[in-house]
């Protein structure tokens, strides 16, 4: 299989499908990382809501957690540097069914997981600068029956607001994760090779 579904499904849906405790506006130590904080803060909010709703539908369930996915992560930011290098390589239809397929790759990825909440809690702690346009949101998922994960939101400013552009889980990055594995199938089948593998797992998943 191309990659760990399980894993993927794992990161989104914990991160994405929890209770978010309210920071204090302390941790922050600039707006910056304020707004990271915040970013993190709604999607949990957001996502509690919805899962909490019990007249909505799986699949209006799953509508609104694809919305979120498209409003909080820079998926173009994620799609370009996970293809890593093949990307200059592309041509401008590849780049573009890419991102279209990886995207729908991600969504698919975590579908199942919709209606698997049983009780976590994620624990922000604070926020830490990386650069002038990033910064990285700490925070722990206590779980019911299972030890905490160490879960970091990457977040960055851009001109559309602030996106996350990657999440770390026990020091794992799933935007690097993707890069390494993307880059193993298409050094055996190129670029054209990665959107058909993509495809046929956005079909498995959808089966499921």
């Amino acid at each position: 299989m191309l990659m760990n579904r399980r894993f993927f499904s794992g990161i989104v849906m914990s991160a994405m499908a929890l209770a978010i405790a309210l920071p204090s506006p302390a941790l922050a130590a600039d707006a910056k990382e304020q707004a990271a904080l915040t970013l993190v803060k709604n999607i949990g909010d957001e996502a509690v809501q919805t899962l909490s709703d019990s007249s909505l539908s799986e699949a209006q369930k799953r509508d609104k957690f694809e919305k979120f996915l498209d409003d909080s992560f820079d998926m173009q930011r994620i799609g370009r540097f996970v293809l890593g290098q093949s990307w200059r390589n592309a041509t401008d239809a590849q780049r573009e069914e890419f991102l279209k397929v990886f995207r729908d790759f991600m969504v698919a990825s975590y579908s199942d997981k919709i209606g698997s909440y049983s009780g976590e809690d994620l624990q922000i702690k604070d926020a830490t600068s990386l650069n002038d346009k990033e910064s990285l949101v700490h925070s722990t998922i206590i779980r019911p029956d299972g030890p905490p994960i160490k879960l970091d939101w990457r977040v960055r400013k851009t001109d559309s607001g602030e996106k996350i552009v990657d999440v770390i889980i026990e020091g794992i990055s799933m935007a690097q994760t993707h890069r390494s594995e993307f880059a193993s199938v298409v050094s055996q089948s190129g670029v054209d090779g990665l959107i058909n593998k993509l495809k046929d797992q956005i079909k498995t998943a959808s089966a499921s």
